[in-house]
């Protein structure tokens, strides 16, 4: 079974996920659980969950990542606070979505500030992952 994050990403940056513009998200931290899958949860104004990150490689800068995508180069050159690349393997879409009415109703669902195991919302990961879902990337 794969293990996994939810994670919050501004309607911005997943939108260059989706038309893949962006391979990597560039994050401050590292889990100490290895991790598979990030839930992503798209931040306000949208304030909805529909997308799940596949990871390859997780990369730890100053070791380099590829040059084409939305901010590599700033990642390779250290310019971006984050210390960490997600390489992005694919990514899928929901069939629906889940408001965050509905997360938090249903779930006890709060987004999360930096990132939630999957184990802390075990309801709504195991209803997830019977969604049917399409590939997008």
């Amino acid at each position: 079974m794969k293990k996994g994050i939810y994670i919050s990403i501004k309607p911005v940056h997943l939108n260059r996920i989706v038309t893949g513009k962006k391979n990597y998200e560039f994050r401050n931290y590292y889990p100490k659980e290895h991790i598979d899958v990030l839930y992503v949860y798209k931040s306000s104004p949208t304030c909805e969950l529909k997308y799940i990150i596949e990871l390859g490689e997780i990369v730890k800068y100053p070791n380099k990542i590829i040059k084409e995508g939305y901010g590599n180069d700033d990642f390779n050159n250290g310019l971006k606070s984050s210390k960490y690349a997600y390489g992005i393997k694919c990514l899928y879409e929901l069939e629906g979505y889940i408001s965050l009415k509905e997360l938090k109703e249903k779930y006890g669902f709060n987004p999360p500030q930096s990132y939630a195991y999957d184990v802390r919302y075990e309801k709504l990961t195991e209803d997830i992952n019977k969604m049917n879902v399409k590939r997008r990337i």
